[in-house]
């Protein structure tokens, strides 16, 4: 079974500041909503002081007139309020979803508030309470159906508060017909306001699918050019043990008995056409990175035998492959990506028994499923202590001698198995071995 990844505290962080970075967004648009309402009312006391006549005019559009004191104490609610949420939620970043949820719950209270007080539900402006039910929108579904039922029982509220009201208006018809011109305005108004606010919730949708957009070509490319990276870094690190290897026997050449010397020759050889190899995929054409999209010929898992048995050098390698891995069972992950991985690999349990005396050699058990392949290299050589296995996946961690790993081998290995969608960890005692085990699936994911 693969092993589930962990949560990503960096992503659910990210996550977080958007859901933020909307929740502000929106209580900004709110703020400016109420400022639009109470300057609404701000002229309409303008217009009673300065025009008394054109006020008259303006009210038998809207019957019945506002009750003053209870609209003015309603208003200095709202400056405040809005005061108070530019000055310590906006201005700080402290604003939430629920925070500008409970937002619109005042401002629909607040609109309530001034429809009892200037008709109830005989006032046209009634449908204004739509108002704060598309604004939700921009905060989440469960906030848009809360502020809708909360709407809806503020009207009924208006309703059971001004019976008497309507009983009258429906017998007095110059009430009706003001209403009627009433609704009218009012209609506008509200048509006006949801278009305006719609309008930028689809302004801001396409803003972020645009910036998703591009960020996503980004990210595309950036993941290619980190997965050439790796692959090349992979390689040079892959360069290092065959070229240290023929460095220790030139260096040694000259002091050794005959058959000593053919031996060497015979490594030397052996590791020269090892680093022709890595040289020829790196320099090929055929280079495989999932990230650039080719596809990759299916394969068999049992191709990779011979330069497995040729990674190990001169200590004994053992492969071992389980009933499943049969021909038929193909793969059409990289190939070559695979084949570094465990070489690398391989290449590491071979020096780890070069440093321990009576190390039988390398085994390397294959295994596959449906969906998976499972491989383990096991050795019997130095081990590693409990510190070194903790670190072993750092960057630039090594145990060997200085100037003989660069320290990415297991590092770069894990990158590249995150890449294929796979998994690895290592088992290791001081003295007495290390088991590294991979799984990944055998076909890219979509």
């Amino acid at each position: 079974m693969l092993r589930a990844r962990s949560p990503d505290p960096a992503g659910s962080q990210a996550q977080l500041r958007r859901e933020d970075d909307s929740a502000s967004i929106a209580l900004r648009t709110f703020v400016v909503a109420r400022w639009v309402l109470l300057g609404l009312i701000a002229l309409g006391w303008t217009v009673q002081l300065v025009h008394p006549a054109a006020w008259r005019w303006l009210i038998s559009w809207f019957p019945p007139p506002p009750e003053p004191r209870g609209t003015a104490a309603v208003m200095l609610v709202l400056i405040a309020l809005n005061l108070a949420t530019q000055h310590w939620i906006l201005r700080s970043g402290r604003a939430t979803a629920n925070i500008a949820g409970a937002h619109l719950l005042i401002d629909a209270t607040a609109l309530t508030a001034l429809l009892a007080l200037s008709g109830g539900a005989a006032n046209p402006f009634t449908m204004m309470l739509f108002v704060p039910i598309t604004l939700a929108t921009q905060i989440s579904p469960r906030w848009t159906w809360a502020l809708a039922a909360y709407c809806l029982l503020g009207f009924a509220a208006l309703l059971l508060l001004a019976s008497g009201t309507l009983d009258a208006m429906a017998h007095a018809t110059d009430s009706l017909t003001m209403r009627i011109r009433g609704m009218w305005v009012a209609f506008g108004m509200a048509g006006a306001f949801v278009t305006y606010f719609v309008h930028r919730i689809a302004l801001s949708l396409e803003r972020q699918r645009v910036e998703l957009a591009r960020l996503h070509v980004e990210a595309l490319q950036d993941h290619n050019l980190a997965a050439l990276g790796t692959l090349a870094a992979g390689a040079a690190h892959e360069l290092g043990s065959p070229l240290g290897t023929i460095a220790a026997l030139v260096g040694d050449i000259n002091y050794m008995e005959l058959e000593e010397r053919d031996d060497a020759i015979t490594t030397i050889k052996q590791e020269l056409l090892r680093c022709k190899h890595i040289i020829h995929q790196m320099a090929s054409p055929e280079l495989r990175v999932p990230q650039l999209g080719r596809v990759e010929t299916p394969w068999s898992l049992r191709e990779l035998e011979d330069e497995l048995r040729v990674a190990a050098g001169t200590v004994r390698a053992r492969v071992v492959f389980a009933p499943t891995v049969t021909p038929r069972a193909k793969l059409t992950q990289p190939r070559e990506v695979i084949g570094q991985i465990l070489r690398e690999l391989v290449s590491n349990a071979a020096e780890a028994c070069r440093e321990r005396d009576g190390a039988r050699g390398v085994v390397i058990r294959f295994d596959v499923d449906d969906s998976s392949a499972a491989v383990e290299v096991v050795d019997d050589g130095a081990g590693m202590t409990s510190e070194a296995r903790e670190r072993a996946f750092n960057p630039f961690f090594s145990t060997k001698a200085e100037g003989r790993g660069m320290g990415l081998g297991l590092y770069l290995a894990r990158a590249h198995l995150r890449q294929l969608g796979g998994s690895i960890n290592i088992e290791s005692r001081p003295g007495e071995g290390t088991t590294v085990r991979l799984r990944f699936p055998l076909r890219p994911s979509v």
